[in-house]
Order: structure tokens, then sequence, then C-alpha cells
């Protein structure tokens, strides 16, 4: 029954864009500069990338060039100047039309969870001119968007040069090591905190913004040495690295641990390299650690690609696909009791539809149906009942699997429930801050992000305010480099707690005080 009132369209446009160009090549070829000249010459249009802090650094550069009154900055969490005639923005936000569109990381597209927000922008964006930047594994994808696009090929600007093991007494200035893991980085930077004190910088993901603000300028004026840091390198962090140590090869991808794939690694190996300063990236494993797997055979496969496209091109994969996902408009329903059921039946009908399609598949809808039912549940158990529109909106929220429950109590608060208020008012209170941990810091931090987006959209709901999520943030980001300070300086993470000698960081004693427990 559910499926016969399922509508499965395509996003579409009624004017084909005069002008199609992709921007395709590696890291450091240039490419996004070159895109962000030809946006500040125009004067008016969108730059739309995949990251917060992406379209961050576009509105920052950009600001500089043609001045911050004509630049503007839309993302989930902030609004400045959005009247501005240069917008940056992340993708989803992106404005459904304009003059000239420059389009990210076109590779997303593919992404099983957000692809979609990219293949509308593909299909139905207005824009009189689109630019497409990307890895030149986005090449046959934009062959099938736009049959007649122009490409322009960028080569990186310096090689990449293997240059093997490394020890972490031989570590140099401008070096970052990698790891994949928050536990891995932490412990590491504590090891190289002991030869180089106090001259270390740290990025992971679950740090707030405004802390990796303050970790990458501290290595870009050379008050750090060093920089450990995650994968999150690979997504839009461009520091003046002249070499790239891979601790690890292998990663969790929240199913299972395994090796990373070339273009994962390439993505970041693509870093090495300062442009002006050396004449070749160096690229290489930190050895003797003791509990990090890195594979050398690995790391040189992410040097050279090696998957033929058309053209006689090369790159690490072929991405010909992107993800298409559901309207309210396609699910037929008048209820919000009845979303579930219509994104179910939506996904097998789709599935049906586009089972022979060349280049369109469907996005995964798990995390839209985990964060409804977790706002449904909620209301169901304390008798509300909210919106349509507004149950949708709360499913297509950033949220993450770990902050469902603060989900499910902005739903409470739109039904006018009077237990949502003062928990709110609980997370927004800096003063909880004083003495926290640094775990608990970034945990701050992501709700102080979420909040922000709740603001934006529903004005003093609940008593969540911009101004109030913000200071949050702002808090919790300074909680979060103070307590980085103090972890990288007295590190427990990497130290056995038996004896101190150093050990893997998700363990919490060496093997040789493991043996000594069992012994006795």
């Amino acid at each position: 029954m559910a499926e016969s009132k399922i509508t499965i369209t395509l996003p579409g446009r009624n004017t084909a864009p005069e002008r199609v160009v992709a921007h395709l090549g590696p890291t450091n070829s240039g490419k996004t500069y070159a895109a962000l000249e030809e946006l500040a010459a125009k004067g008016s249009g969108v730059y739309a990338g995949p990251l917060r802090m992406l379209a961050q650094e576009a509105h920052r550069r950009l600001g500089e060039r043609i001045g911050t009154d004509c630049v503007g900055l839309v993302t989930g969490e902030e609004r400045v100047n959005e009247r501005a005639p240069v917008i940056c923005s992340t993708v989803e936000m992106a404005p459904s039309g304009g003059d000239l569109l420059v389009l990210d990381e076109v590779q997303w597209a593919d992404d099983t969870e957000r692809g979609s927000a990219w293949t509308r922008l593909l299909l139905a964006g207005e824009y009189r001119e689109i630019l497409l930047l990307g890895a030149l594994d986005a090449l046959p994808l934009v062959e099938r968007a736009f049959p007649d696009f122009e490409l322009k090929v960028f080569e990186r600007k310096l090689p990449l040069e293997f240059v093997g093991e490394r020890t972490l007494r031989s570590l140099g200035t401008g070096t970052v090591v990698v790891a994949f893991s928050r536990k891995a980085v932490l412990a590491l930077a504590g090891e190289v905190n002991r030869l180089h004190p106090g001259r270390v910088a740290v990025l992971y993901g679950a740090m707030p913004l405004a802390s990796r603000r303050e970790e990458i300028d501290r290595f870009l004026s050379g008050a750090a040495d060093v920089c450990v840091a995650t994968d999150v390198l690979g997504h839009g962090v461009n520091l003046p690295c002249e070499t790239l140590l891979f601790a690890e090869t292998t990663k969790f991808d929240g199913q299972e641990r395994r090796d990373l794939h070339p273009w994962e690694l390439a993505q970041i190996a693509g870093r090495a390299g300062r442009f002006g300063l050396v004449e070749r990236g160096h690229v290489g494993l930190l050895a003797g650690l003791g509990w990090g797997v890195a594979d050398p055979r690995i790391v040189e496969s992410a040097l050279e690609p090696h998957v033929p496209l058309a053209g006689g091109h090369m790159g690490y994969r072929v991405v010909d696909e992107a993800r298409i996902r559901p309207r309210l408009s396609d699910l037929g329903v008048t209820d919000a009791a009845q979303l579930d059921a219509a994104l179910a039946a939506w996904h097998r009908v789709a599935l049906r539809e586009w089972a022979f399609e060349s280049w369109l598949a469907v996005e995964s809808l798990h995390p839209l149906r985990l964060r409804l039912g977790a706002v449904q549940r909620r209301l169901a158990e304390r008798g509300r009942r909210i919106s349509l529109e507004d149950a949708w909106k709360l499913a297509n929220a950033p949220v993450d699997e770990d902050n469902l429950e603060l989900l499910a109590t902005f739903a409470l608060a739109l039904a006018g429930d009077r237990i949502a208020r003062p928990h709110l008012t609980f997370l927004l209170d800096t003063a909880r801050l004083r003495g926290a941990s640094l775990l608990d810091a970034e945990q701050a931090g992501r709700e102080a992000s979420i909040l922000r987006w709740f603001a934006l959209q529903y004005s003093d709901v609940g008593g969540v305010t911009i101004e109030r999520a913000a200071a949050l943030e702002a808090a919790a980001a300074e909680r979060v480099v103070a307590r980085l300070r103090v972890e990288v300086e007295s590190p427990t993470i990497g130290r056995c707690r038996s004896c101190g000698r150093s050990c893997a960081p998700w363990f919490p004693l060496c093997d040789r005080c493991v043996g000594s427990v069992a012994r006795s």
C-alpha cells in the first residue's frame, strides 16, 4: 500500500548551463586556487564544499581577495553576510541557482550517505556556469552528468618521493605524522613531545573547529615543529608539510579494521610538499613504535595512480555513480507517523526503478531512519506529536549516532514538552566545562555545533539561541586546547598504567605488565 503512494522523480533543471568545466587532478595541483580566482573575477556565485571548514577557508580566501563585504558564509551552523554576491557554503546548504557554481570534491557524489547533495546540484543546479573540482577518478561521473563538458587536467606542482622508514628521533621541522584513531594520535603526540617539548600540534576529527584552527596556526607559524593528525588532514587541511609519515596503514571504518585504499592514502599523502620552499614532497613510514602497523607496499601504491581512465588519464579508482535520496514530496505522506514506512517503501521502489540505470544509485537511508526512529520513540514515550515538516527536518539534521538523545530533546522542545528546556539549558551552560576532561570538552563541542544548527532552524525554541550555542562552542574549543596540552605533555594514552612504558594506546598495560599480572 505504501509503495503505491511513492513518486520516483529526479531533480531537474529548467535551463542547461551555458558552460561546464571540470578542474580535475590530485591535491596540491592548484585546481581550487584557479576556481576561486575565477569566482573572484566573476564577482557573483557560489563555492560549495563538503565540510564546514572548507567553506570557512574559501570564505577567508575570497574575503582577502575581493573584500569581506562581498563574500558570505552559509553552513548548517552559521550565517554570515548571506545576501552577499559571493557565497561560500557546505554542499547541502548551497543555493539552488545563481551565476557561477564552484562544486568542490565532485567525487563525493558517490558517497553512500551524503552523495545526493552533490547529485542535486549536478542535475538541478540552475547556474549559468559550473566549475566541478575533484580527483581525476571522477572523470567517468562528470562525463555522464555533462557529456559536453570542458576538461582541465591539473598536475601536482611538486612530485612525491617515497623516503622509506623514519624514526621518532629523526623527525624534522615540517613533518606530519598520520595515524587513524584519536587514541593513536594522542599516544603519538605524547611520544613526539618527549623529543620536541611543547612543539607538537595535534589534529583529529573530534576536535571543535576552532581548536583545529589553533593547532593548524601553531604549525603554520612555526610554533610547532611536528603535527600528528588523523585522516582529517585529507579533507581540506592545507599544512606546509615537507615530509608526511604514516604510522599506520590500517583503520577501523565502523565495521572492520582494514587496509587503507590507495585513493584514501593518496588524498593524505598529497599534502606533502611545500611549493616554493622544497623541490618535492617526501612520503614515508614511521617505524619503531612497537604498535603501529604501516605497510610500505600500501604507501608506495598511493604515490602513483594506476587505474586507467578515459582519454589516457590515470586515477586510483573509477567513480561513475551519483547517489539519489527522496525528497519529502516523493513520499506521499501527510503525517509524521507515516514517514518511516514511506522511506522503506521509497527505497524498495527506487532500487527497482534504477536497477539498470547506468550512473544513479540509491543512497543509504539508514542514518535518516535512525534519526527519525530516535525522534519518534521519544515523542511516543511522552505522548507528544510534531508536524510532518518538523519531523523531516530533524531526520535530516547533521547529527551522528552518539547524539540522538539531543535530537530527541529537540523534538520534545518543538512539541512544547516541559522536560526539554532544563536539559537544553544545562547543555548550553559553559560553566559545566570547568574542570572538564578532554573527552567531555570534545563532546560539548559536538553538542554546540548541533545546538547552533537547531538555533538557526528554530529561533529561541527551548531557550536555544545562536549566541548561547556559539559561546558554548568557543568555550569547548578553548577547553579542548588546554586539555590537549596536558594530555600531550603528561600522556596517559599510550603509556602503561603500571610501569609507565610506551604501549599500544588501546591497551592500559604493556605486554610485560600483562604477563606479570597473568603469572600472579
